[in-house]
């Protein structure tokens, strides 16, 4: 019955789980696009760090949107511009963006571990957002039930395994992480682990949130990606509604093959979506690049617009921080691109706040 608490199955699956004949072309797919979007991003003639912030900033939007966040990424760069100010839900944004970055930073010293897991949790409910008072960095010591809003433990979705089992199905996660004895693809791999994260449903909140940030901290620590940088919240969010019925097609009809079909379509997708985002972004940076060196005419033309690209929300000392250049000095230039439309601002006389559209829309 679906209101009793669920039994997950114990990692590694054996061979009559998963038949791989199944989604071999999904799995092709994905690690074909994967591959061209790691090279492409490695080529680029951007630096990847100044897309790094912005991206990961958007996943973090995608992400908690899933979970009925009401916020745009424009929002989160205006707070993060001074322009408008903070409030739960760009928070909440906030902390998903400083969970992935210092989820990659700790696994430089720890592996993918229940350490881990609670430290991102702690990071994901800081600063007072919603579910900062349940239980921050702590696995749940009681039963949880995922749902409509107010259903109950008896007209729930899905009831995950009883809080005393949580540790030891934690515990089989871990190992399966760090030391698998099947021999599948890590793409595979990850589709099980992200499922198997969501079915245990560890932490009273979050849970959602802690296990897509997995994904992608998984493939860069088991060298599919070079970066943490590989998202497919946008995906999933599109199809959120599919995306739960296949997570509960592995619990109560035990049917992986179509969740990891799923899962590999949609980390195609993503990269396929990626690949179009980094050549639309390189051709934008090489044409605007030369056009703010014809109008700056100065050594600090590329410094200023490597800012620009980092931060397309911004203000006056933001970009004096990031060249270390005069407020006066930046106030003339930016002056000088908005005249030319490169930039554009929001015409206050004072602490103007800029605006570079042209990447802001790829972002969107």
């Amino acid at each position: 019955m679906v209101n009793k608490p669920f039994v997950p199955r114990q990692l590694p699956f054996g061979l009559d789980v998963i038949d791989q004949m199944t989604f071999i072309n999904e799995l092709i797919d994905a690690n074909s696009n994967v591959t061209k979007y790691q090279t492409l991003l490695n080529s680029s003639p951007i630096d990847s760090q100044l897309l790094l912030h912005p991206v990961i900033l958007n996943e973090a939007v995608q992400s908690t949107k899933i979970e009925g966040t009401q916020v745009t990424l424009d929002e989160v760069l205006e707070v993060e511009a001074d322009e408008r100010q903070n409030n739960k839900d760009t928070q909440e944004v906030f902390n998903y963006h400083r969970a992935i970055i210092e989820g990659k930073i700790q696994l430089s010293s720890i592996p993918i571990s229940t350490r881990l897991f609670k430290f991102l949790h702690a990071v994901l409910m800081s600063n007072e957002v919603r579910g900062s008072n349940r239980s921050p960095g702590e696995y749940r010591k009681i039963q949880n039930f995922i749902g409509p809003p107010g259903c109950t433990i008896k007209t729930a979705n899905f009831v995950p395994p009883e809080p005393q089992l949580v540790d030891n199905y934690m515990k089989n996660l871990e190992e399966y992480i760090n030391d698998p004895s099947d021999n599948l693809n890590p793409l595979i791999r990850a589709a099980i682990i992200h499922a198997q994260f969501e079915t245990i449903h560890p932490f009273l909140d979050g849970n959602g949130r802690i296990g897509r940030i997995l994904i992608p901290l998984y493939l860069y620590n088991h060298n599919v990606i070079d970066y943490p940088n590989l998202f497919i919240s946008d995906t999933l969010e599109k199809d959120k509604h599919k995306y739960y019925g296949y997570l509960n097609d592995t619990r109560y009809k035990d049917d992986w093959n179509q969740w990891i079909k799923f899962f590999l379509n949609c980390i195609a997708e993503q990269s396929k979506k990626n690949i179009k985002f980094i050549e639309e972004v390189n051709d934008l940076y090489k044409q605007d690049l030369q056009r703010v060196k014809s109008i700056i005419n100065a050594h600090s033309a590329s410094s200023i617009f490597d800012s620009i690209f980092k931060m397309p929300v911004f203000k006056v000392k933001h970009i004096a921080n990031m060249t270390k250049l005069s407020e006066p000095t930046c106030r003339r230039i930016l002056s000088r691109l908005e005249d030319e439309k490169i930039i554009f601002s929001n015409q206050r006389p004072r602490s103007k706040t800029y605006y570079y559209y042209s990447l802001l829309d790829k972002l969107r």
